[in-house]
């Protein structure tokens, strides 16, 4: 049986190794950059016994954050597309686009008309 983590990986991996890459690098970036200036703040105003009390609820504030965004997200996406479904014709023009690999359908030549009306 798949975890809920295995299957939110599994739906990015293979379309999205460019996303999942640069917004794990932004998270543990904006950690770092966080973390960084709580301690400036808290070492500013001579706290620095308290960090490790106040790391907790950075941590629950930034969860609490990004579980928002993600929400967000999720309900922006999940919006009704603009357009209506397709017509049978479109559909099947697009098919045929992606069998032939978006190149132009080859029409047969046209016959070069009977001028000999000689019968």
């Amino acid at each position: 049986m798949h975890s809920n983590g295995d299957n939110f990986y599994d739906s990015f991996k293979d379309r999205r190794y460019a996303a999942l890459f640069w917004s794990t690098l932004m998270i543990m970036i904006g950690v770092l950059v966080l973390g960084a200036s709580a301690v400036a703040i808290l070492s500013d105003f001579g706290m620095q016994d308290q960090l490790l009390e106040v790391l907790p609820g950075i941590g629950i504030l930034a969860v609490v954050w990004g579980s928002m965004k993600f929400r967000q997200a999720y309900l922006r996406g999940r919006e009704k597309a603009p357009r209506g479904p397709l017509s049978r014709d479109e559909v099947r023009v697009a098919r045929s686009k992606l069998r032939n690999g978006m190149k132009p359908i080859n029409r047969p030549a046209l016959r070069t008309p009977d001028i000999d009306l000689k019968y």
